[in-house]
């Protein structure tokens, strides 16, 4: 492991998107938008199809729940939202937990005096209520939603925000996430980028080409020093 000077400027923010990367919230996420699908007398989806629906926001889930359960059309997409997110406050902690391995790798991280920030499209109240759920939102100098800013992922000022919220300048951050989304975005900035093989990606995560795949968190701070000494020259 390796150990900077005391001087913590010299580290990158690392941001972590929040779906499908630091928790698996598929389970509960299906639910609410089947619960919501049934009050308008469509069919439930599986588990597995709605994994690959989910990260770009409420009011896309609730799209793509619609045409994979007959069609969009005769709806009112804002009114569905609005009670996907009030089914979804109640049950987002029922089954929601972090992926093997990153309560200890935050921890570590944090000792290591890296500043942590999260930038999901998940809005941002149930983004820190599952954050403070979990036992983890103090270790989070910022926690982003789709709804904090007037932009969100893949548009780069989402990401630029949360970077310049966590005390660094824009360029100076490290992506970790599991979609094309976090990893373009983190590509118009021009910084590192770490995308996990166990997300909700429909897309294979090796066609996505960030600068790492992450098959496990037992890896990551290796290879977030990896990415310092190859992108920002950090070293011992």
């Amino acid at each position: 492991m390796i150990l900077f000077k005391d001087n913590e400027s010299m580290l990158p923010a690392i941001i972590f998107d929040l779906d499908g990367t630091l928790i698996d919230s598929a389970p509960d996420l299906a639910e609410a938008l089947n619960r919501t699908l049934l009050e308008i007398n469509r069919p439930a989806l599986s588990l597995s199809s709605i994994r690959n629906l989910v990260g770009t926001g409420a009011l896309a889930l609730i799209k793509k729940g619609l045409k994979a359960s007959g069609g969009i059309e005769n709806n009112d997409l804002e009114a569905l939202r609005i009670r996907f997110l009030e089914i979804y406050d109640e049950i987002l902690l029922e089954k929601t937990k972090l992926f093997p391995g990153a309560f200890k790798a935050i921890k570590n991280l944090a000792k290591l005096k890296y500043p942590l920030a999260i930038c999901t499209n998940k809005p941002e109240k149930p983004a820190k209520k599952i954050i403070k759920g979990l036992g983890i939102k103090s270790y989070f100098k910022i926690i982003s939603g789709g709804d904090t800013y007037q932009y969100r992922k893949p548009h780069p000022l989402h990401l630029i925000k949360t970077i310049k919220a966590s005390g660094r300048r824009e360029n100076f951050a490290i992506m970790i996430g599991d979609s094309k989304n976090d990893i373009d975005c983190s590509k118009s900035l021009g910084i590192p980028s770490i995308i996990v093989s166990f997300g909700y990606s429909n897309i294979p995560v090796n066609q996505i080409k960030a600068d790492m795949v992450l098959h496990n968190y037992n890896n990551l701070i290796k290879y977030i020093e990896i990415l310092c000494n190859k992108h920002f020259n950090l070293r011992q």
